[in-house]
C-alpha cells in the first residue's frame, strides 16, 4: 500500500499575510529615511542661513569700525546706509537702510555694496557652484564665469536709532529661506554705538 506524501509549504493566506508584514516594514524604513534627508537638508539651510545673517549684520559692523578709522563721523556713517536700489547714497532719513523695505548687504561687489530693497522684497541670494559662494552678482571679480542659481535665501537689514540713546543703532538682519513647503526665518539684532565721540 503507498502512502500519500504530504506536501509542506505555505497557504495563500500565509503568503499574503508575509507580504502585507515585508511592506509594512518597508514603507516604515523608507519613511524614517524620508525624514532622516528632511532633517539634513533643514540643518544645512539652518546653517547656511545664520552665516549668510552673521556675514550681513559684521559688514555693516565693519563699515562703522572702518568709517571711524577713516575720521568719519557717527552722522556721516549713518547717511552710508542710506542708499538707494543701485547702492547710491542719498542721505535721505527715510532711506535704504533706515526704511521700512530694509536693504541687503553685498559685501564683495566692486560699488554699492549696501542697496536698498525694493518696496516687494530684496533680492533673492545666489549661489555659485563653482566656489561653493553666496552673492547677488553675476559679475564678481573672482567668479569663474559659471552661472549661479537663485536660492530661496533672502537676507534684510534694517537700522533703527535707539530708543535711549542718540549714539546707539539697533541693525537687525533676517533671512527667511524655504525648506520644502514650510518658510523659516531667523532674526538677530546687534547694538551699535558711537564709541569715538
Amino acid at each position: 500500500m503507498k502512502y500519500k506524501q504530504q506536501q509542506s509549504g505555505f497557504t495563500l493566506v500565509e503568503t499574503l499575510i508575509a507580504v502585507l508584514i515585508l511592506s509594512i516594514s518597508i514603507g516604515a524604513l523608507l519613511s524614517l529615511a524620508a525624514g532622516g534627508f528632511y532633517s539634513v537638508r533643514y540643518s544645512r539651510n539652518q546653517i547656511v542661513a545664520n552665516n549668510l545673517l552673521q556675514e550681513s549684520l559684521e559688514y555693516v559692523r565693519n563699515t562703522r569700525d572702518t568709517a571711524f578709522l577713516n575720521n568719519v563721523s557717527w552722522q556721516d556713517w549713518q547717511s552710508t546706509l542710506k542708499t538707494n536700489t543701485s547702492g547710491v547714497q542719498t542721505g535721505l532719513d527715510s532711506d535704504g537702510c533706515f526704511s521700512q523695505e530694509g536693504c541687503f548687504v553685498d559685501p564683495y561687489a566692486l560699488s554699492g555694496n549696501i542697496k536698498k530693497c525694493s518696496p516687494s522684497s530684496c533680492p533673492n541670494v545666489l549661489y555659485y557652484p563653482d566656489n561653493s559662494f553666496y552673492g547677488y552678482s553675476n559679475s564678481y571679480p573672482f567668479s569663474t564665469g559659471t552661472t549661479p542659481y537663485q536660492t530661496s535665501f533672502i537676507r534684510k537689514i534694517t537700522v533703527k536709532p535707539s530708543s535711549t540713546i542718540d549714539d546707539q543703532v539697533v541693525v537687525t538682519g533676517t533671512i527667511s529661506w524655504l525648506n520644502g513647503t514650510t518658510t523659516r526665518s531667523v532674526s538677530q539684532s546687534i547694538l551699535i554705538t558711537n564709541w569715538r565721540p
